[in-house]
């Protein structure tokens, strides 16, 4: 007997699965098998930048200054008054002019540091810059040089004759009005002292130093600087500027914060100086805690048919009260609208104005302070700015419990950078999101300890004195750096079967050819391995990097594709593939993905 004939096997047929560009951006909080197929998401998106059609690898970061090796760079500030433009580094106990990277200069020492808040504030005096940080005097740059501003009064002295010239710190003493100060500052026949006594120096008087200086007045002093001092009868005594932590403008005026205490200070309007006035909040807030920072604030009022501008305090327990009025001290102009909870902020520098409105980066996420208003308190991450990633964003809470996170907002690149600087052994990121599509992404390598936008380009200071301009060049100070996407994992239609990939195109577009790796992770798991090794491009292009007559000025900058397919290896019910490119060259990729295609095969129902 003969057996039956048994039909032939067919051979399976590979299928392919196609994933867009990421322009959803990094998703961590979706459910782990929800249908990830029409979703434009990535569950890695390191060292890109989305954008409304694709994601591209971001640029790194050029030295721009290293003024001092002495201590890190906790603060950089900008001053625009139109016709002068100024950045100012501060490290350790001074404030360095670094507006020429090249020729950075000490403007003030001999001051305590630390994480300082300024405001720039004009008046009918000029345009200033004042700065605070809850342990040194308030600083004023007045667009010519720095102030440091206390209880008391700076005056001017224009000396006639000069027979021996004062030091500054030298105390010098009227002869005739019996006056007396401490010289702060001096340039030619104007002489700059600190005076307490209330005195005043008059004119033809002889004026001697406890030195040894000599010098006639020309004219009557006049008060160049005036100190803060408590106004009279305020039921808080005394004051120093340096236990002033926290400043910002509200209806022209300028408010304090008192580090550590429930207290906020204002001055009179238009003024940087004279009487400060306070307002104790310790029984606005249930939660106890101290006032952290301050800010103004719009919000839509109805009874006013438009925006209306409030003040808002916030605590380090996540309380928030917002004011509004004209003048604290004035009852029927000043009024509390309402008290809300946005839990605790990361940080005095942990938020920033996006429009009219307050993004604050807290325990439970980027939190609008629009949505505390109208959210309860327990279901505030649902309206979090940062809830596609809000797991992520809650391991970084966890694995670093120092409140010193940075918050900036570059408006030339509709970017929104989170800095949550490195603690603890672990490495620092810099969480990002593309404003006009929240769209976010996650950069590594970025130690940044503090943020300024100037001339439209972001900067940050960092350790060691380091001053660093973003998005230059295309490696990070020296450092090559990875850019890794992988798209959120694809079940390729069901869970019943295992799928083996066998081949992966990647498709870009860029102005340089480059190289990359490619593999697959399997079921859930993130899996990625070593970083490729940097492709090499040439620096022809690069002014003062070419050969004259040989490079070509300009050279890569047409857009063309590049495609090539890579075998991979593995199998798992749901595939994410992970493309990894090394960036370290002094030009910058800026290639951009068009497609991640994938070739596999499906196994059995038992497989």
């Amino acid at each position: 007997m003969r057996r039956p004939a048994q039909a032939p096997q067919r051979a399976r047929k590979a299928q392919v699965v196609s994933f867009p560009p990421p322009t959803a951006g990094w998703i961590s909080n979706q459910n782990l098998i929800a249908n990830t197929s029409n979703t434009p998401g990535a569950v890695v998106l390191d060292n890109f930048w989305p954008t409304p059609q694709t994601v591209r690898i971001r640029r790194g970061c050029a030295l721009y200054s290293q003024p001092s090796r002495a201590a890190d760079c906790s603060s950089l500030m900008a001053y625009d008054n139109g016709s002068a433009q100024k950045l100012f580094a501060c490290i350790g106990g001074s404030i360095w002019d670094v507006t020429s990277a090249d020729e950075p200069e000490e403007v003030v020492s001999g001051l305590i540091g630390g994480e300082w808040s300024y405001t720039q504030f004009a008046t009918d005096g000029g345009v200033f810059l004042i700065a605070v940080n809850g342990a040194d005097p308030m600083q004023l740059y007045d667009g010519t040089r720095w102030w440091s501003i206390t209880g008391a009064n700076v005056l001017q002295l224009l000396a006639d004759t000069i027979t021996k010239a004062p030091v500054k710190g030298e105390v010098v003493t009227g002869g005739t009005s019996g006056a007396s100060g401490t010289v702060t500052y001096l340039s030619g026949s104007q002489i700059y002292v600190t005076t307490t006594d209330g005195k005043t120096f008059t004119s033809g008087e002889t004026v001697t130093g406890n030195d040894g200086a000599s010098f006639t007045l020309s004219a009557d002093s006049q008060v160049w600087w005036t100190g803060i001092t408590p106004k009279s009868g305020s039921s808080i005594g005394a004051i120093e500027t340096s236990q002033f932590s926290f400043v910002w403008s509200y209806m022209s005026r300028l408010y304090f914060v008192q580090r550590n205490s429930m207290n906020f200070w204002y001055l009179e309007v238009g003024t940087v100086g004279g009487d400060a006035l306070p307002y104790p909040m310790g029984a606005i807030f249930p939660d106890g805690g101290a006032l952290l920072f301050g800010s103004s604030w719009s919000l839509d009022n109805s009874s006013s048919n438009g925006l209306s501008e409030q003040c808002v305090f916030v605590t380090d327990a996540g309380e928030a009260a917002v004011y509004r009025g004209i003048d604290p001290n004035l009852s029927d102009t000043w009024g509390k609208v309402g008290l809300y909870r946005v839990d605790k902020p990361r940080g005095k520098r942990a938020f920033i104005r996006n429009g009219g409105d307050l993004l604050i980066a807290t325990d439970a996420g980027l939190i609008p302070l629009t949505q505390a208003v109208e959210r309860n308190p327990s279901n505030l991450a649902p309206g979090a700015v940062s809830y596609p990633v809000q797991d992520a964003w809650m391991q970084y809470v966890s694995e670093c419990p120092g409140r010193n996170w940075q918050m900036a907002v570059w408006p030339e690149m509709q970017m929104v950078a989170v800095s949550i600087p490195a603690a603890n052994g672990y490495e620092p990121y810099l969480l990002v999101v593309n404003m006009n599509t929240s769209s976010w992404a996650r950069f590594t390598g970025w130690n940044a300890l503090c943020f300024a936008t100037f001339g439209g380009r972001l900067y940050f200071g960092t350790t060691a004195g380091r001053i660093a301009a973003a998005w230059q060049t295309g490696y990070d100070m020296g450092v090559p750096f990875t850019a890794i996407y992988a798209p959120l994992f694809h079940d390729l239609g069901g869970t019943f079967g295992a799928k083996m990939p066998k081949d992966a195109s990647v498709m870009m577009r860029g102005s340089y050819d480059v190289t990359w790796s490619i593999s697959m992770m399997y079921d859930y798991v993130l899996t990625i391995p070593a970083a490729p090794a940097a492709a090499q491009v040439t620096n022809d292009g690069v002014w003062a990097e070419g050969i004259w007559n040989q490079s070509l000025w300009g050279h890569g900058t047409d857009m063309r594709p590049q495609k090539k397919w890579s075998p991979v290896a593995g199998m798992g019910y749901a595939i994410s593939p992970c493309l990894q490119i090394t960036s370290g060259n002094l030009l910058p990729f800026d290639n951009e993905i068009v497609r991640v295609d994938v070739t596999y095969l499906v196994g059995g129902l038992l497989s």
